[in-house]
């Protein structure tokens, strides 16, 4: 991509996009389902090749694959038996491969062929993940692990030569049509140019950019060609020609010229994309509201995940990783109570009042790890805080109970908020619950990290903890918020393991 590509805003691209709904929504979903019928073919073709290899000759050997295959740890060739139980377990894979493939955005159709096979490798593990937690929800005993790894081998395979082929396919449509999508851009300008050469690059559609309409004032950019004269002549331009769109690269210039140029481009029912002034933040969601009652549209702005499907996804992780969570760890928990009781006077758990989402308050559930008055003793310890901004920590804090200093070593003392997590309170992931004391002394930017659901885990926690300082904590829970995707959260419960068993940054 040229350097012009640096002027043009990413949403901007996704807005042109999102113009030719019967296009590029039609593509997303074309190819969703493509990848399901290919993951599917590449199940059945997998399914057939290991029954083969399972089968015993008349001589009472297997062949030279599965004596290979049966060298491997952990890897069952045996003869599969009935195969009824395995096409009925396609039709359940079906509907967790489109999830799959919808939350790792691998219909994204605009990506290089080396982004998209990290996005199918990403697909293939998530869709593992699913198929482990069904296998362990509705004890489906009969699944043959050797299976499954040449499935997932082969499903990679066959999702990256499905993409080549039907990308490669388009550009070929795309370079014998001779009619296409029909652009003209207001503003002869270095914005104008940069966003006409990003979408030739990006889009696999057929897109001719017509010209450029000068704006009144305008010197012209050298490579604004060709120039179709100002903006007053677009009316008479629009009925000379066909146009499919046309898109305004002058934001917040001549309010009632960019008035009437566009009134001129609804009566002819011609689509417009209009750039927004530089008033308006460029990061975040962009969406057009409608209230009812009130005739005019109103710009939505949004710094937090809008796809309400990726949200109840994580809702659906949520819930289920912390009914596990409290499934495996019970034992753990009871014991951790127990002992409690026993060389402490006082209650087993420990509840305060945190902020949640926008500040919501909610009661957080630890187990307690401190004296009974830590609270009544924290203002004559403040002199000892070991972290800048308004946390407070101390390495070897005196109200810290024998027990409690071990669990919270092993985090431990942080299980019981898996119940918080099946309330609603908390995320499995998110930044962590802060004092509602602590937020009153937030900075601005600060206040963004509350934007999102509180969790039990996140950058912070597997990035060092108490080795990072309060800023950075901060910029690492908002970089979280900005990146979000469930495939990020996935990620960060698998680094949370190993954190909290080699403790790092725990005290």
């Amino acid at each position: 991509m040229g350097p012009l590509a640096a002027f043009v805003p990413r949403k901007a691209l996704a807005e042109f996009f999102a113009m030719w709904r019967q296009k590029s929504v039609f593509l997303r979903q074309a190819l969703i389902v493509l990848d399901v019928l290919v993951s599917a073919g590449a199940f059945v073709a997998t399914l057939l090749v290991r029954q083969r290899i399972g089968e015993v000759g008349p001589d009472g050997r297997t062949s030279w694959v599965a004596e290979l295959l049966s060298s491997i740890p952990s890897l069952d060739v045996s003869p599969l038996g009935d195969s009824d139980p395995y096409y009925l377990l396609l039709l359940g894979l079906l509907p967790l491969w489109a999830l799959a493939l919808y939350w790792t955005n691998a219909n994204d159709f605009r990506r290089s062929y080396r982004v998209m096979a990290v996005r199918y490798a990403r697909a293939v593990v998530v869709g593992l993940a699913l198929l482990v937690v069904a296998q362990f929800l509705f004890r489906l005993d009969f699944i043959s692990r050797s299976l499954v790894a040449m499935f997932a081998t082969a499903q990679l395979g066959a999702l990256m030569l499905g993409r080549v082929a039907v990308m490669e396919t388009v550009k070929l449509v795309r370079r014998r049509s001779e009619d296409g999508h029909r652009v003209v851009i207001v503003g002869a300008n270095e914005r104008g140019v940069a966003f006409a050469s990003t979408l030739q690059e990006q889009s696999p559609f057929n897109i001719q950019i017509l010209g450029y309409v000068s704006m009144p004032g305008e010197q012209g950019h050298s490579k604004a060609r060709p120039n179709l004269g100002y903006v007053g002549s677009l009316a008479s331009l629009l009925d000379r020609q066909p146009v499919d769109e046309v898109v305004f690269a002058v934001a917040g210039r001549h309010p009632e010229i960019m008035r009437d140029a566009m009134a001129s481009c609804e009566v002819r029912g011609v689509d417009v994309l209009v750039h927004l002034p530089p008033t308006v933040p460029s990061k975040g969601t962009m969406q057009i509201a409608n209230v009812s009652g009130f005739d005019f549209p109103l710009l939505n702005l949004r710094r937090t995940p809008t796809s309400e499907a990726r949200l109840a996804a994580k809702r659906i992780l949520d819930f289920t990783g912390a009914l596990i969570g409290i499934i495996l760890t019970g034992p753990v928990m009871l014991i951790t109570a127990a002992a409690i009781r026993i060389t402490d006077p006082g209650p087993v758990l420990f509840r305060q009042v945190r902020a949640g989402r926008n500040g919501r308050k909610f009661t957080m559930l630890k187990f307690r790890s401190m004296v009974m008055d830590a609270e009544k003793r924290k203002a004559e310890l403040m002199h000892l805080n070991e972290m800048d901004g308004p946390v407070f920590k101390i390495k070897r804090d005196p109200r810290i109970t024998a027990v409690g200093r071990f669990i919270r070593k092993t985090s431990i003392d942080e299980l019981p908020q898996l119940l918080n997590i099946l309330w609603g309170d908390m995320s499995l992931v998110g930044p962590r619950p802060p004092l509602p004391s602590e937020v009153d002394q937030y900075e601005p930017w600060q206040r963004r990290r509350l934007s999102v659901k509180p969790g039990l885990t996140g950058m912070w926690q597997v990035s060092g903890r108490n080795q990072i300082d309060f800023d950075e904590w901060m910029k690492m829970d908002l970089d979280y918020i900005d990146n979000w995707s469930l495939w990020l959260d996935i990620k960060i419960i698998l680094k949370t393991v190993p954190a909290v068993v080699l403790r790092s940054g725990a005290s």
